[in-house]
């Protein structure tokens, strides 16, 4: 039976099946819905207020929302299943445009893109020279390449008409060996390509004019594919079901990368039509759902992709907007868990040419950690997990306007929104200030317990004490409250944050046991990752994300991932470069490790030994 749902925003009319669950049908409808657990009630972000729809509460509905949200008629849509006509309400979501600013770019760089324009002026067809107009112009190009072209048939099929047009003059775009476009002589249109990083949480762009090297317009957008899960293992469980459900991963995926072209190329007042080529990052499993590859095996012990190689293909057969004819090149990727981004990060900072012991880290919900020694480059992945993006965590939620970004506890509690105005949550950088804050302060111990009221003995305890609210032997620290909401650091969230934090530093701490050297050895740590770009470095010492490091060998490179992507776009040998890396790359698989679990445990740890 059929159910006339109304959904607001966008204020939509859906014919929903009775019986079926309201989250996976907004989905299909293609309603954006915030639910990085995958639909398994854990995260409590796809919070919808009903008005019919369905009357019933599961038990989990009841455990986890408060009163007030249950008499206001709110459910978790994973939970719902629709049973009658009625309406929809969905919360206010702002998507995270985060900076995809360059690192490392200063340097000049050798323009040597893989597309390039030709200017040609060919002679004219005669009774004495009757060659195939295919065979004038690509005669010519080769004489300027010095290498053999090709095109495809749709450009052959106009191709007569648009010499004449030109009186066989114009300008040819190559892209490799391939003639892709014709354009009139003297033409002035835009020779365009774009990087592009896919991160789990985050997809970013930079539009570059291959004519000059300069990046016109950077962008960043959230990746539709959260909707299916926060993680990476959560997508691949997600897709094992069948090619339906991959082919519905990758058209998410598709359409999110669309959207952001368009608001690219609208910024910059450039058409799409002109992006000629695209040289594409991530972690192999964005790269695997960006293809439609089966990615099963990538979770299952030995850990083995589909691809690892780089890859060209035709823009048109993954269904990207650029120029019909345009092309993608996929970056080479290390292991399963090791991708492309960690090689672009490696080439941006220039880490496999380094004499001297370097660390960085890619700090993201998939962590990616890279330690150049004198004689190589070790690399090893950490499931960090979604809590520096605001996943799983009560009031978490990402660098958008409301979200606490800072927060400092002396000499008066005091904290940074974004955007002004009263919390609406907290994102990553605001959690790991709080929590290092109430570390410092005696709130926390070095366990991560909050400790009870009469427990905190700091000078501190008499503002702050207060603060710790314990219902039924759940602890939390409020932050904010007023008549409306609250905003609150749960026992739970402090759990999750030492996940994370102590995955990543166990991946740095094995990878310098495997190298042999300790922190002093270390002479440059570099944070890397569109969030790692915001963290205070000082708390991310007093928590233990990374060892006691001088703040000064601390350096923030921005989005590492994208820099690397754009020296692939802009110069062909950094492509040849990017294959060394990994042809050279010690990857160190932390889960085949004996000593890993021990590791992982110690570094939970606040306390930074």
């Amino acid at each position: 039976m059929k159910v006339s749902v109304r959904v607001i925003p966008p204020d939509k009319e859906l014919e929903l099946k009775a019986g079926d669950n309201l989250r996976s049908a907004l989905i299909e409808a293609g309603i954006p819905l915030d639910s990085p657990c995958g639909g398994q009630g854990t995260c409590l972000k796809c919070k919808v207020q009903l008005a019919g729809v369905s009357r019933k509460y599961t038990d989990l509905e009841q455990e986890k929302l408060s009163r007030e949200e249950l008499d206001g008629g709110w459910h978790l849509a994973c939970q719902v299943t629709v049973e009658e006509p009625g309406e929809v309400r969905l919360p206010e979501v702002e998507v995270s445009r985060a900076k995809a600013s360059f690192g490392l770019l200063g340097e000049e760089i050798s323009l040597r893109p893989n597309v390039r324009r030709f200017p040609f002026e060919l002679s004219q067809p005669s009774i004495k020279d009757q060659r195939a107009d295919w065979n004038r112009l690509a005669e010519y190009l080769e004489r300027s390449t010095k290498r053999p072209v090709s095109t495809a048939l749709s450009l052959l099929r106009e191709l007569s008409f648009r010499l004449r047009e030109g009186n066989f003059s114009g300008q040819a775009v190559v892209v490799g060996n391939e003639v892709v476009a014709l354009d009139p002589p003297g033409s002035g249109s835009d020779v365009l390509g774009v990087a592009i990083d896919i991160g789990t949480t985050t997809l970013a762009a930079a539009l570059v004019d291959l004519d000059t090297g300069k990046v016109v317009s950077l962008d960043a957008e959230l990746n539709p594919q959260i909707t299916f899960g926060a993680d990476v293992v959560s997508r691949i469980m997600y897709a094992q079901d069948g090619a339906a459900k991959r082919e519905k991963l990758q058209k998410e995926l598709v359409k999110g990368l669309n959207q952001l072209l368009l608001r690219l190329c609208r910024s910059a007042r450039r058409e799409r039509e002109r992006i000629f080529e695209a040289t594409v990052v991530g972690n192999t499993t964005m790269l695997h759902t960006l293809l439609g590859l089966e990615a099963r095996y990538i979770a299952l012990a030995p850990y083995v992709g589909g691809l690892n190689r780089p890859f060209d293909l035709p823009a048109t057969e993954l269904g990207l907007q650029i120029h019909p004819r345009g092309k993608v090149h996929i970056m080479p990727s290390i292991a399963s868990f090791v991708g492309a981004d960690t090689v672009a990060v490696i080439l941006a900072t220039r880490m496999h040419q380094s004499r001297v012991p370097m660390l960085a880290i890619d700090i993201g919900t998939n962590g990616e950690v890279m330690l150049a020694t004198r004689k190589e480059v070790l690399t090893a992945s950490t499931a960090a997990g979604p809590a520096f993006e605001g996943g799983r965590i009560k009031y978490g939620m990402r660098a958008v306007k409301g979200a606490i970004s800072s927060f400092q506890a002396t000499p008066v509690m005091n904290y940074s929104v974004i955007g002004g105005g009263a919390p609406r949550g907290i994102c990553g950088s605001g959690l790991i200030d709080l929590a290092a804050e109430l570390y410092r302060t005696g709130v926390l111990d070095y366990k991560g317990r909050i400790l009870r009221p009469a427990e905190i003995s700091t000078r501190w305890a008499e503002e702050l004490a207060p603060k710790v609210r314990i219902r039924k032997e759940a602890r939390e620290f409020v932050i904010f409250r007023d008549e409306d909401r609250e905003v609150t650091l749960t026992q739970q969230d402090i759990r999750e944050l030492q996940l994370a934090k102590g995955a990543i530093r166990a991946g740095v701490e094995l990878l310098m046991k495997e190298a042999g050297i300790s922190a002093d050895d270390i002479q440059e740590v570099l944070l890397a990752g569109v969030f790692g770009n915001y963290i205070n470095r000082e708390r991310a010492v007093v928590l233990g994300l990374i060892p006691v490091f001088p703040l000064e060998k601390i350096h923030f490179i921005g989005n590492g991932a994208m820099d690397g992507a754009l020296l692939a776009l802009l110069d062909m040998e950094e492509r040849s470069q990017a294959e060394k890396i990994v042809a050279r790359v010690h990857h160190i698989e932390l889960s085949g490790r004996p000593d890993f679990e021990e590791t992982f445990l110690r570094c939970l740890s606040f306390d930074n030994k």
